[in-house]
C-alpha cells in the first residue's frame, strides 16, 4: 500500500483590489492574520502582493506556486472588474483548481463594494466552466471561520479525489450488485482510476508475510475472548493481521477497496479478519471492505477533511421511532474509537465494541451509471447510551431531520448499501465538496 509521505496540504490566499481603493491594503492584512490564524488542517500561504493591476498580480500568483494548491481563496477586497479574472484563469490553466471568492458584508455604508466584485466574477468564472465556492463575511464575524473551513476541507478532497488511485481487490462481495462501479464512469466524473488487483494474487501477498512481531500481539492485549485460550487467539490475530498488512503493502494505491467477504473472512489463514481489518484501518490510505469502491472513495474523502479521522463504513441496520435514532452496525472499525471492553467471540469471526459517543457526520459519495454523483450527508450523535447488537453498534441519533425521515429518505434515493461514518461535524464540508464536483447534495 502507498504510505509514502506526501507533500503538506497547501491552500493559497490572494486578494484582488481596484487602483481606485487606496486602502485596501490595511483589509488584505487584517484577512491574510485571520487566515493563517483558522487552526485549519492546511497551511495557507497567502500571496504577496495585493493585486491591483496585471503586474502586481503575476508577482502575486508567483509567491503562492499555483501549481501545488489544494485549492485559492480569491478575496476581492474591492471590488474590481474582470481585468485581472481573465490572467488568473490562464495561469491556472486546465485544472479544475478549487477556488472560493471571499466578499466582506457591508451592512449600511458601502465602503468597498466587495460584495458587487465577487458576484461580477462569480457569474464570469461559472460561464467559463468554473464553480467557486462563496464565502461571505468579516474577518470578525464568528461565521466567516466556518466557512472557510467548511471550504479548504471540501478543497483538500475534491484535490485528494484527482488522480488518486483506488486499489479494488477482487470485486464487490456476492450479490452486492449495488456496488459495482464502472471505472470509466468514476474516472470521467471524478479523475479516479480503479486498479484491479485479482483475490488470488492479493492473498499470494499476504503469505509472503513474515510472523508477528510482539507489537503486533500486543495490538490484542486487552482483548477477552470468548471460550479461553486468549493468549493463542492473539497469536492467530496477529498472524491474520501481519498477512492483510502485507498483502496491502503490495498495491500502490490512494484508497483500497477490498473483498474480504466471504472469501478471506472464511479462509484457513486468515482467522480473525474483520477484527484486523478494524487494526489496519488506521493506516494512512483508507480502507473500505465487501469491495466497496465509492464506499473507499468517501473514506478518502473525508481523510482529506480531517487527516487526523478514522472513518468507517457502517449499515443503517435498526430504528426505534419514539427515541429519534437509528442503529449503525458494522466491522472493521478501528479500535482506537473504541469505549469500553473489546470482545471476539469463540470462532475469531466478530469483534464487538461500543464506539465514542459524541457528534458524527454519515456520508456517503454515490456514483450512478450515467454518471449522475451524488453526495449524501446527515450531522448527528452517537448516544452515550450502548446498542445491545453485536460488532460496532452505535445509536445515531440525527441532528436535523427524525431518524425516521433521515432512513426513508436513505432508502429511497436508492444509495449504496454503506455510508461512511466520522466523527465531527463534517455536512457543510460534505456540501461544499457537492458543489465543487459539481453533484447532487442530498441532506439528511
Amino acid at each position: 500500500m502507498n504510505q509514502t509521505t506526501k507533500p503538506p496540504r497547501r491552500i493559497g490566499a490572494l486578494f484582488i483590489a481596484s487602483p481606485l481603493f487606496p486602502a485596501a491594503q490595511s483589509l488584505t492584512d487584517d484577512s491574510a492574520a485571520f487566515l493563517r490564524g483558522l487552526g485549519d488542517a492546511s497551511e495557507v500561504v497567502v500571496a504577496q502582493p495585493l493585486a491591483r493591476d496585471r503586474a502586481s498580480l503575476a508577482q502575486a500568483l508567483q509567491s503562492i506556486d499555483l501549481h501545488t494548491l489544494d485549492g485559492l481563496i480569491v478575496q476581492l477586497t474591492t471590488f474590481a472588474g474582470a481585468e485581472l479574472l481573465h490572467d488568473l484563469v490562464a495561469a491556472i490553466g486546465a485544472r479544475d483548481l478549487p477556488l472560493a471568492l471571499w466578499a466582506f458584508e457591508e451592512r449600511d455604508e458601502i465602503v468597498t463594494n466587495s460584495v458587487c466584485g465577487v458576484q461580477l466574477w462569480m457569474s464570469t468564472l461559472q460561464r467559463l466552466g468554473r464553480r467557486p465556492v462563496f464565502v461571505l463575511g468579516n474577518v470578525e464575524d464568528a461565521h466567516t471561520a466556518p466557512q472557510m473551513r467548511d471550504f479548504t476541507a471540501a478543497a483538500r478532497a475534491a484535490t485528494a479525489l484527482a488522480g488518486a488511485r483506488v486499489a479494488l481487490v477482487g470485486a464487490h462481495a456476492d450479490w452486492f450488485t449495488n456496488l459495482a462501479v464502472d471505472p470509466v464512469v468514476l474516472h470521467r466524473r471524478l479523475g479516479c482510476t480503479v486498479v484491479h488487483t485479482s483475490l488470488p494474487r492479493f492473498t499470494a501477498a499476504c503469505m509472503e508475510a513474515p510472523a508477528p512481531s510482539p507489537q503486533d500481539v500486543a495490538r490484542w492485549a486487552d482483548v477477552a475472548f470468548d471460550g479461553g485460550d486468549d493468549e493463542a487467539k492473539r497469536h492467530i490475530i496477529a498472524a491474520t493481521y501481519a498477512r492483510l498488512r502485507a498483502g496491502l503493502d503490495s498495491l500502490q494505491a490512494d484508497a483500497v477497496a477490498l473483498r474480504d467477504w466471504p472469501e478471506i473472512l472464511y479462509g484457513e489463514h486468515f482467522k480473525g479478519t474483520w477484527s484486523a481489518l478494524g487494526e489496519l484501518s488506521e493506516r494512512a490510505v483508507p480502507l473500505a471492505p465487501e469491495g466497496d469502491v465509492m464506499g473507499a472513495v468517501t473514506a478518502l474523502a473525508v481523510r482529506a477533511f480531517d487527516p487526523g479521522s478514522l472513518p468507517f463504513l457502517t449499515d443503517i441496520s435498526g430504528i426505534d421511532r419514539d427515541n429519534n435514532h437509528l442503529v449503525t452496525w458494522h466491522y472493521g472499525v478501528s479500535p482506537r474509537l473504541a469505549v469500553g471492553p473489546r470482545r471476539i467471540d469463540a470462532i475469531l469471526k466478530q469483534e464487538s465494541f461500543a464506539p465514542q459517543p459524541g457528534p458524527l457526520t454519515l456520508v456517503r459519495l454515490s456514483l450512478q451509471a450515467d454518471g449522475r454523483l451524488r453526495v449524501f450527508a446527515a450531522e448527528g450523535r452517537i448516544e452515550t447510551r450502548r446498542s445491545a447488537a453485536n460488532r460496532t453498534a452505535a445509536l445515531f441519533v440525527p441532528r436535523d431531520t427524525p431518524a425516521a425521515t433521515l432512513l426513508r429518505r436513505f432508502v429511497e434515493e436508492g444509495f449504496e448499501h454503506h455510508v461512511t461514518a466520522v466523527h465531527g461535524a463534517w455536512a457543510q464540508a460534505a456540501e461544499r465538496l457537492a458543489w465543487l464536483l459539481r453533484a447532487e447534495m442530498v441532506r439528511g
